[in-house]
């Protein structure tokens, strides 16, 4: 592929199918050459994904052999974690060390309805720095190594998890993290990959920079980081799925209103970061309503809906940005999603 030399890592997205789908697509997505499967912790959502990844990851475990496994991105608020770290460990023993754990600060449309607390946005990096600490601790704990911790929001005396871990060695943290500085500052300090939704080129060179200057801060070699980012995709078929896959494009770019502003495009209406709102029919119906108001060419300034070639040209360009893992999610799932893996099999051939 033009200009691009090292080898790039692919993953895929399962967003908007029901379960024995992503679980077929997963078996698929490996023998096309993925390098990773992500399942979407989201109780709901505007596009649908609803699925619990670790029932979904587990089936998919005992049907590959390879590929890395990895929810899109778990939350803090709806498990302590002690039960996140118990979980992640045990699919790593059904996987044989496949794990990839995504975590982050949640959304209020999988915490407000269920009456689950919902705090300020520094308070929820807080308490996702600390459940990470905690979870890393329960990691490297056992019976004759029990670690006691007092924080804000979590504490373990004398705590252990008695299934040690796969080879002794524990899942990589990917924090998922899309604009607050203290939140890519956490990737930086401790996190083994960094989990962001989307980006154009340019936002992902100026949060990389915050990242990268936290690792160094904290002693740690950026370079040693796994950048894993979205890029939002279809292969229209004709105009009816392109009118469809814009859409959604447009749409995801208006919940995403931060890396939109970027590009100099202001909406005429206010939404709510996508974080921050819960889903109403009618509040998606207005996001729709003004998602049909923007240009095309914001969409293809950070997504790929159109061609391989389309795709080709969206990967090259966040590859020279230093993103190493791309994972793939397709508008037109789920109808598409089998289609879309076999389609990329080349490109993604093409980089290993």
């Amino acid at each position: 592929m033009r200009g691009i030399q090292r080898r790039l890592k692919f993953g895929l997205a399962e967003v908007s199918v029901e379960p024995q789908q992503a679980v077929e697509d997963g078996v698929l997505a490996e023998k096309a050459g993925f390098d990773s499967i992500w399942i979407p912790d989201h109780i709901v959502d505007v596009n649908g994904d609803k699925m619990e990844p670790w029932t979904v990851l587990s089936a998919i475990a005992v049907q590959t052999k390879k590929v890395k496994l990895g929810p899109a991105v778990t939350d803090t608020q709806r498990a302590h974690p002690s039960r996140t770290a118990h979980v992640a460990t045990t699919l790593n023993h059904i996987s044989k060390g496949r794990v990839l754990l995504g975590i982050g600060a949640g959304e209020a449309m999988n915490v407000v309805p269920y009456g689950l607390p919902w705090g300020e946005p520094a308070e929820r990096a807080a308490r996702l720095e600390e459940a990470v600490k905690v979870i890393k601790l329960l990691w490297a704990s056992s019976r004759e190594k029990m670690v006691s911790f007092k924080g804000e929001y979590y504490s373990l005396d004398k705590a252990f998890i008695s299934l040690r871990q796969y080879k002794e060695t524990p899942p990589p943290v990917y924090v998922g993290a899309m604009n607050a500085r203290s939140t890519l500052e956490l990737t930086g300090k401790m996190g083994e990959g960094w989990f962001c939704w989307f980006n154009t080129p340019e936002t992902f060179a100026r949060k990389w920079k915050i990242v990268s200057e936290a690792a160094r801060a904290a002693g740690r070699d950026p370079r040693k980081i796994d950048t894993c980012s979205h890029l939002l995709m279809a292969l229209p078929r004709n105009s009816e799925e392109r009118a469809s896959a814009m859409l959604g494009a447009k749409a995801t770019l208006l919940m995403e209103k931060r890396t939109l502003a970027s590009m100099g495009y202001e909406p005429r209406a206010d939404f709510l970061q996508y974080q921050n709102f819960t889903i109403t029919k009618e509040y998606v119906a207005s996001i729709m309503k003004e998602a049909s108001e923007i240009p095309d060419e914001y969409v293809h300034r950070c997504m790929a809906v159109g061609t391989l070639e389309d795709v080709e040209r969206m990967v090259e360009q966040f590859a020279k940005a230093g993103i190493k893992h791309i994972v793939v999610a397709d508008f037109l799932a789920p109808k598409t999603t089998k289609r879309t893996i076999q389609s990329l099999r080349k490109l993604i051939a093409s980089h290993h």
